[in-house]
């Protein structure tokens, strides 16, 4: 049967000393697992030294934060941290963010979301920040360490309700999502930001082309109009039957196996194995 998923990876949720963590990851690399993502207990700042220490431990299995809340830390910040992993990573460093882990009202989350996604993009970038925006403003600040990706590492988002999906896709951003989930918000989304790619990209066409505002203003997906992402997340079983269920309808498929023991990363073993 053909591949379902790009990658099959796990979710790791620390419950108790982070050594306990670090014997998960390096198992599930001996394993041939492609990713091992770290959620902190309510997405937790904690999960990026959780994740440097992995990175640390492991050679070449990619290592993801989950769910780490932007809205209620600084992009600068949170973009240094991320480089400075993707370096000790060698670039097997993903950043996992949550839109919606700060007081406020749904708009004003998902507007200063978006603002701090993009002042990422722009530090991992080789020209200075600047940018003015509601929430944000930086002028030619130089952000240091630089990622070992050109671009910086890989973006995901989780998210639960349909607007937040909406706001993944028109950032360009990958899904994890909660497996049995619905992420038709998502693709629907992302097929109208690659259309708007599309129109700006002819707009643009006759003459030195469309500014990053423009782009931006017009819906457009950022980076070129890349497939849509979808990781699934439950039990080995359950993301079995995301990975079949969502396959073949134009997005690139990943599992994440929920793993607390030892027997969780052997589940998400045999489903790499055999994934049909």
């Amino acid at each position: 049967m053909a591949q379902r998923a790009q990658r099959i990876g796990v979710l790791l949720r620390p419950a108790g000393e982070p050594a306990g963590v670090l014997a998960l990851a390096r198992r599930a690399e001996s394993l041939g697992l492609g990713i091992a993502a770290v959620a902190a207990p309510g997405g937790a700042p904690a999960a990026l030294p959780l994740c440097a220490a992995l990175a640390a431990a492991t050679r070449r299995i990619a290592v993801a934060s989950f769910g780490l809340p932007l809205a209620a830390h600084h992009p600068l910040r949170v973009a240094e941290d991320a480089a400075t992993l993707d370096g000790i990573s060698e670039g097997r460093f993903e950043l996992g963010l949550d839109s919606g882990a700060a007081p406020g009202a749904p708009e004003e989350l998902a507007a200063r979301f978006a603002e701090a996604v993009e002042i990422l993009r722009q530090a991992w970038s080789a020209e200075p920040v600047d940018f003015a925006g509601r929430h944000f403003r930086c002028a030619g600040v130089e952000v240091h360490p630089k990622p070992a990706r050109p671009g910086g590492p890989p973006l995901w988002a989780s998210a639960d309700s349909e607007a937040a999906m909406a706001c993944a896709a028109r950032l360009g951003l990958g899904l994890a999502l909660r497996a049995g989930a619905d992420p038709a918000p998502y693709l629907n989304a992302h097929a109208a930001a690659r259309a708007a790619e599309t129109r700006a990209g002819e707009a643009g066409a006759g003459g030195r082309g469309a500014t990053h505002a423009a782009v931006r203003e017009s819906g457009a997906l950022p980076g070129g109009g890349a497939a849509p992402r979808l990781a699934w997340i439950g039990a080995a079983s359950e993301v079995a039957h995301a990975l079949g269920h969502w396959a073949g309808r134009g997005a690139e498929l990943e599992g994440w196996v929920e793993a607390r023991r030892p027997a969780d990363l052997e589940a998400a073993a045999r489903l790499a194995a055999h994934p049909g």
